[in-house]
């Protein structure tokens, strides 16, 4: 066999040695990748194909050469230019946008965008907070990581690490962790855990983290109020719950045995007692909130109107009657009313756009107040709306001289402040006493009604969680912790749509009148046309 012949066969054989190399490359790239890393058996296949390809290329060099002269090649030349050109351009905006990263939520329920609430607890952070997220891959987790992200891009002193406890099993054993989601958020020496993955469950552990203190928030107990370790469709675990995130510590109290209210008080709630309180009960929660303390009412109709006697002396008092209002309900039960947040008080101006009330009764609010008091309605009536006094046979219309007239309010904050001092007109007013250093200023007392206990109750919440503001943004103000008053997160999977009555019956012309009556008008038309 001569020369020539050998470099021909060669050349045949050169393009198995070809494809061999191809597959050499194949399968070190799937061991690669199954590994996680470059294994010594991904090494060997990686060298088995550059020598097989070297192989292949080396008979057909010239072959090559002309070819990348060719008029084909030079054009050739400007496609790769161009790709690479555009690759370049992708690589650098995936860069900045990588490092400058902004978001755009066009979600109706604003499922990627944090809330209020958490972006004002972010914004207080002003030490370093690492969380370590111990994640095994998962689709599900995703989303949880994605979350976390959010926060890491809202303040520069969180950062976020991701560990797979499966994979990377020894940093999770020198971590303390034995079970698994969880995510660990750490300050310094304090650290908090959270098996949840939502926003709220972040937040809360965030907020523990950055805000030790526990102020008390204290039930009354003993006249059949609202429970708040009652998980039924009436009872208020669901309030409960939501302040323990809020770093609240949730307890009962009974002023039979204590005949005073305890010295540790951030806030006491009244959660609708249907049973009168006792002279030295009434004594006890009046003394308190007139020595600066913090009261929550919240009232049903037909319930106990004695409350009346605590709320003496601050210009409010609950009125015996079922509020009904035309224009804002949800139908078809006229006692769901939409009440219209009075804009201007931190509890109300931070409301969600739709707070629904069932069976509320309306207050009666002094026009001219003290001057030491400061009265700010939260929730009113349309003018449309009234006060319905026949409890016994209500009807569902308004009578003059017995209802009593909207608008009406049916929530109202009060707190108390320093009187205005009188000076004689052309002088100037008296110069303030100074408060001086190290000395607290005295408290004063605060207090929210609500005329309605229903729309905070576990079954309602089920339907309406967003409700959950109202009274958690109430207890908020009453402990003095304004910068926690915000909307907070929902769960992702609930977007409840209420509509008052002039939205339904605008959506049931539209779309049971109008797009018929508009389709069959079309379909006249073409027809004229074409007959």
């Amino acid at each position: 066999m001569d020369e020539q012949d050998q470099a021909s066969l060669f050349y045949r054989l050169s393009g198995l040695l070809g494809i061999l190399g191809a597959l050499a490359l194949v399968g070190a790239v799937v061991a690669m990748t199954a590994a996680g890393t470059i294994t010594r058996l991904a090494m060997v296949l990686y060298l088995l194909a550059a020598a097989l390809l070297a192989s292949f290329l080396a008979p057909r060099v010239e072959e090559l050469g002309e070819l990348l002269s060719s008029r084909t090649a030079r054009q050739g030349y400007s496609v790769v230019a161009f790709s690479v050109a555009v690759i370049g351009i992708l690589v650098l905006v995936n860069v900045v946008a990588n490092r400058y990263s902004q978001q755009l939520d066009i979600t109706a329920a604003r499922q990627f965008t944090l809330s209020d609430q958490t972006v004002k607890v972010i914004e207080q952070v002003n030490q370093p907070v690492r969380i370590t997220a111990f994640f095994p891959e998962d689709e599900f987790l995703q989303r949880a990581e994605d979350l976390l992200g959010r926060y890491a891009r809202q303040s520069p002193h969180i950062t976020v690490e991701v560990i797979d406890p499966v994979r990377q099993r020894a940093a999770a054993e020198q971590a303390g962790i034995r079970s698994y989601p969880v995510a660990v958020f750490e300050l310094g020496e304090l650290r908090e855990e959270t098996l949840g993955l939502s926003e709220q469950d972040f937040t809360s552990a965030l907020l523990k983290l950055t805000r030790p203190e526990q102020k008390k928030v204290y039930f009354l107990t003993g006249h059949n109020e609202r429970d708040p370790d009652g998980f039924d469709q009436n009872g208020y675990s669901a309030v409960a719950e939501a302040l323990r995130r809020e770093n609240y510590v949730v307890e009962k109290l009974s002023l039979v045995s204590e005949r005073e209210v305890a010295a540790d008080a951030a806030v006491v709630v009244l959660a609708a007692p249907r049973t009168p309180l006792l002279d030295f009960e009434t004594t006890a929660l009046r003394d308190y909130l007139n020595g600066g303390g913090a009261l929550l009412v919240v009232a049903d109709p037909q319930g106990e109107t004695d409350l009346n006697a605590v709320l003496e002396g601050w210009s409010v008092s609950l009125r015996d009657d079922l509020v009904v209002d035309p224009a804002r309900y949800v139908p078809p039960d006229p006692g769901l009313i939409i009440p219209v947040p009075v804009f201007g008080h931190r509890i109300s101006s931070s409301l969600p756009a739709t707070t629904v009330l069932s069976l509320a009764r309306s207050l009666e609010v002094d026009e001219d107040p003290p001057e030491d008091l400061e009265v700010r309605p939260l929730l009113m009536t349309t003018d449309q709306a009234w006060g319905e006094t026949n409890l016994t046979e209500p009807a569902v219309e308004f009578n003059a001289g017995e209802d009593h007239q909207g608008p009406l309010t049916v929530a109202v904050a009060i707190n108390q402040r320093d009187s205005v001092p009188s000076f004689a007109g052309g002088q100037p007013p008296p110069t303030p006493t100074p408060v001086l250093e190290g000395v607290e200023p005295e408290r004063k007392g605060r207090l929210v009604v609500l005329g309605d206990a229903d729309f905070a109750a576990n079954g309602f919440l089920s339907q309406l969680p967003t409700n959950l503001d109202l009274v958690i943004n109430s207890v908020n103000w009453l402990a003095e912790e304004e910068a926690l008053i915000s909307i907070r997160a929902t769960p992702a999977n609930v977007a409840p749509v209420v509509l008052d009555r002039q939205q339904s019956i605008v959506v049931f012309y539209f779309t049971v009148v109008f797009v018929p009556v508009a389709v069959l008008l079309l379909g006249v038309v073409v027809w004229w046309q074409r007959r």
